[in-house]
């Protein structure tokens, strides 16, 4: 008999009981039938007991058999301890779902990585330095002409991308003259190609539509604000985004996964980055550089050389700038340009929030642990006392027969049922909770957003876009 059929038959121990009779009564039967006397007939096959349960061991999985009776049994032992079964699930409960809640907001901010191609290859660039007042400090953005410097200089190992932060702006669309607040970000022209990401409608931003300010006034939508700002509305591209006394046409929508950079935003509107009329001063530090390794490129041999390549670009550029200093004196300037360049590892995403809460979230992931902890000792102690008082029924149970094995399997089986009533339990708590924090420590005025695998975008109350 197959695997399958004993594990079927194990699971329908009733059912292949009665058929087991059945046959055995029906053998009986032919051989009366057959002329053989009924006594003679019944003796023949033996006692009906123990055909029964050879046959039932031979068609039937049993361990699988053994394994649901404890089952069973440990789900009785909870419902007749009521009280402390859920006790013991809703302190179990509290402790899982509050991990849980915990890693999903670590998760949602700073690690997960983001969607897009070679994402473990994609670094942020920064610099420590002294600051004109003489305090260390860490920068994290640049000027554009710097930024220009710096792609040509690494152009053979690297691919050298500008991001600037999605900044609430105020835009007007041509079918409506009442103004809104949308996030923008200008980024160069190689961002959506060196990303791998591919347009929900339309086409993307490329190289040749960031060639020079005020050329190529196209701009391309995130899939999250086409979504709930035009309900998917096909017929939004070529219509006007007004910002300012600039208009822009509309190419295309990015894909769905992609939300930008930034943690914590969601970029509603990228443009072109020499759409930007700061892009032309070279004492204006206003954007991200990001840096991805080429295809072969290894980083623990190239990362070194490129970063003391930037940082000879960088401090050229800033020798060689006549107004990034204007007013300062001459030990102030050589001070803030004994620059050390950092690459940090991007993957995840750069922004403000992550700083910001990093500490906060360590601390709350390290709580949580201690609750889940505390959790797991009170039931222990519980399933202890549990335990002592069943004494006389374990002494019972080794009189006729079950041996170490079978016991301990009849109080892994309760201990499980009451971990899966607590993980269930814990995982609608924790669906609950991790957008209820978010809400907490969200400004009003520009809330935070954060991509939830199973919920999508979690908005606060007064999201606003």
């Amino acid at each position: 008999m197959s695997l399958w059929s004993r594990i079927a038959n194990a699971v329908r121990g009733e059912r292949l009981n009665r058929e087991i009779e059945e046959e055995l009564q029906s053998h009986i039967e032919e051989a009366i039938a057959s002329g053989r006397d009924p006594r003679e007939a019944h003796r023949a096959f033996g006692s009906p007991l123990h055909t029964r349960e050879a046959s039932h061991s031979i068609r039937a999985a049993g361990w699988l058999e053994s394994l649901l009776a404890d089952v069973r049994f440990g789900w009785r032992q909870l419902c007749r301890n009521k009280l402390t079964s859920v006790a013991a699930v809703l302190s179990l409960a509290l402790g899982i779902g509050s991990c849980v809640a915990a890693f999903r907001l670590i998760d949602a901010l700073l690690w997960r990585p983001l969607p897009i191609s070679g994402a473990s290859h994609l670094y942020v660039l920064s610099r420590k330095m002294t600051g004109l007042y003489g305090k260390p400090a860490e920068d994290g953005h640049w000027a554009t002409p710097d930024f220009n410097l710096m792609r040509d200089a690494v152009k053979d190992q690297a691919d050298v991308i500008a991001i600037s932060d999605a900044d609430r702006t105020d835009i007007t669309w041509s079918t409506d003259d009442d103004m809104e607040k949308a996030h923008v970000a200008y980024v160069s022209g190689n961002m959506f190609p060196l990303f791998g990401l591919e347009p929900a409608l339309g086409r993307l931003l490329t190289s040749a539509d960031d060639r020079g300010p005020g050329f190529n006034p196209y701009a391309v939508l995130s899939w999250d604000y086409w979504n709930h700002r035009f309900g998917r509305d096909p017929h939004v591209l070529g219509s006007s985004l007004h910002i300012g006394d600039q208009t822009f046409e509309i190419i295309g929508v990015g894909p769905r996964d992609f939300t930008g950079t930034e943690n914590g935003t969601v970029t509603d509107v990228f443009l072109p980055l020499n759409m930007n009329s700061l892009a032309t001063q070279d004492r204006m530090d206003w954007h991200r550089i990001f840096l991805m390794l080429k295809p072969g490129i290894n980083p623990a041999t190239a990362l070194e050389p490129i970063r003391q390549h930037l940082s000879a670009v960088n401090r050229a550029f800033g020798s060689a700038c006549s107004t990034c200093f204007r007013g300062e004196t001459r030990a102030s300037i050589d001070r803030f340009l004994n620059q050390t360049l950092v690459l940090h590892p991007a993957g995840a995403g750069i922004s403000d929030l992550q700083k910001d809460y990093r500490r906060f979230l360590g601390i709350l992931g390290l709580l949580v642990a201690l609750v889940l902890l505390i959790a797991c000792v009170n039931v222990a102690n519980m399933m202890t006392a549990q335990a002592a008082a069943r004494a006389q029924e374990m002494a019972l149970r080794i009189s006729i027969g079950a041996g170490r094995r079978r016991l301990v399997q009849l109080i892994l089986c309760q201990s499980a049922l009451l971990a899966l009533l607590a993980s269930v339990l814990g995982a609608f708590f924790a669906a609950w909770s991790a957008p209820f924090v978010l809400n907490l420590v969200n400004p009003p005025d520009n809330p935070a957003r954060l991509a939830f695998p199973q919920t999508g975008v979690c908005f606060s109350s007064a999201s606003g876009s």
